[in-house]
């Protein structure tokens, strides 16, 4: 079976085919003669991203007097990684690709991909936010640019179908726990469960392990799962345990579905079908809002920061930022060109492109560079999404954390943790009881895993360059 997978990971490397390969840039009249061409392979995304990446490609091989020429390729999630890697391995790979920053490390790891420090002007790099900053850094080097950014968890809310319930949302960008709990209650009496209704759709548990980072991180006062150094495990504390709680009074009072039939990424759907008042999901709902369903149905949503243990004006960390870089290939035989390729797409001082990007984006992306969000605070948006909207993205965002790097086995034992401890709640167990007769070998667990791995001491985040050892 993995000599087929290999097999066909070559085919798709090696051919641009339906399914895989969703689209090829336009051959069309090709590039000018003598021009460098530099292959971009991006994920496969929704069509209005699609669509407009395309076209700014496009607009750039207009240009037949620069010597550049971009040959690109949309390839689906799912064939990405096996068609990167076999092109990688025949010598292949394209010049510039696409590297979720949870995954970067591991390209900095098997040097596979360039530091772009004296690829790309200093003043790109100056220019980006530190929260941006810190999803590309490793020892002193810049592994690649920040194209976009998506806060994981962000609380979108049907203004209607509050009022309706007689639950007053105009504070909801404080709200607490306990706020939502009580919201939650009254909610209760119009979004009824044989309807098929609930008055909420958080966190599921097949997608817990990375959406609640930023809570985690909330209730710890920064970690997720260990300290940052990766030295101590922290799960065996009170805040995991108001992580658990927060569960348990979600689910054994029905705030929730038991059974949830839309994943954490799609359930902004279910909020503008009405089967949910109050939803969790990241920044890329308002696309989906303003794409599928409209002006119209944005009047009737509000968004909004979770909610967070203690709530408030300033809750701090309530989310992480995940999102897409560019890199390029280690084995790239252009570096220079491909660097004014990213320029052109993300990092030059012309910001045309990029801004074309997150106005088709609804705003549901959060911009990477300082100045690029000052000139839109002075831009009226409001034929493109609310400005509330932005304004709230934007905080959620500047206050988040990087996905950790960290296997993520840590993550699935700490959030089968909380799933267990549910579980048992659900059949009349205690909390105590539950996280007493669990804990312990969930820790050992993790333990495990971190001697599996060398992790301990060893955060690559933390790594110093070598003027500073």
């Amino acid at each position: 079976m993995k000599n087929k997978k290999k097999l066909l990971a070559l085919c798709l490397a090696a051919t641009c085919t339906m399914g895989a390969f969703a689209s090829c840039g336009d051959k069309g009249d090709g590039p000018e003669a003598g021009a460098t061409v530099v292959s971009v392979w991006l994920r496969d995304f929704e069509d209005w991203s699609n669509n407009v990446m395309k076209s700014i490609m496009d607009d750039f091989n207009k240009d037949k007097t620069d010597g550049l020429h971009i040959d690109y390729r949309f390839i689906t999630e799912d064939a990405f990684g096996d068609a990167l890697a076999a092109a990688q391995d025949s010598g292949n790979a394209p010049d510039i690709y696409q590297v979720s920053y949870m995954n970067l490390y591991s390209e900095v790891r098997n040097e596979t991909v360039l530091p772009l420090n004296n690829l790309l002007p200093e003043a790109s790099f100056a220019d980006l936010t530190d929260s941006a900053k810190s999803l590309v850094t490793y020892s002193g080097n810049y592994y690649g640019y920040p194209q976009l950014m998506e806060p994981s968890a962000v609380m979108y809310y049907r203004k209607d179908l509050l009022t309706a319930a007689g639950v007053d949302y105009s504070k909801a960008e404080e709200w607490s726990f306990d706020d939502l709990y009580a919201a939650c209650a009254k909610l209760k009496t119009t979004m009824k469960k044989k309807n098929g209704k609930y008055p909420c759709l958080m966190y599921d548990f097949g997608q817990a392990g990375w959406a609640t980072q930023g809570l985690q991180a909330n209730l710890t006062g920064g970690n997720v799962c260990l300290t940052e150094d990766w030295s101590e495990i922290v799960v065996n504390s009170k805040a995991y345990k108001d992580l658990a709680a927060f569960f348990v009074e979600m689910y054994t009072n029905e705030y929730v579905p038991e059974t949830w039939t839309t994943g954490y990424n799609d359930q902004i759907i279910d909020l503008c079908d009405g089967k949910a008042a109050i939803v969790y999901t990241g920044s890329w709902g308002i696309a989906e809002i303003m794409e599928t369903y409209g002006a119209d149905m944005a009047k009737d949503i509000g968004v909004a920061t979770i909610p967070t243990l203690n709530g408030g004006a300033n809750k701090g960390t309530t989310a992480t930022n995940g999102g897409w870089s560019l890199v390029i290939d280690a084995k790239s035989k252009n570096p220079t060109a491909a660097a004014k390729i990213i320029e052109y797409l993300a990092a030059g001082e012309d910001t045309t492109a990029p801004e074309r990007y997150f106005a088709a984006a609804h705003y549901s992306k959060s911009m990477p560079r300082k100045r690029m969000q000052e000139k839109l605070a002075q831009t009226d948006i409001s034929n493109v999404c609310p400005a509330e909207w932005l304004t709230t993205v934007l905080d959620i965002t500047d206050k988040a954390i990087p996905e950790a790097i960290f296997t993520y086995d840590i993550n699935l034992q700490t959030i089968g943790l909380v799933q267990g401890i549910t579980i048992d709640a659900l059949d009349g167990t205690s909390m105590e009881d539950s996280w007493n007769s669990r804990i312990g070998d969930v820790i050992t667990e993790i333990e495990k895993i971190m001697a599996n791995n060398n992790l301990a001491g060893n955060n690559p985040r933390l790594a110093k360059t070598g003027a500073e050892k």
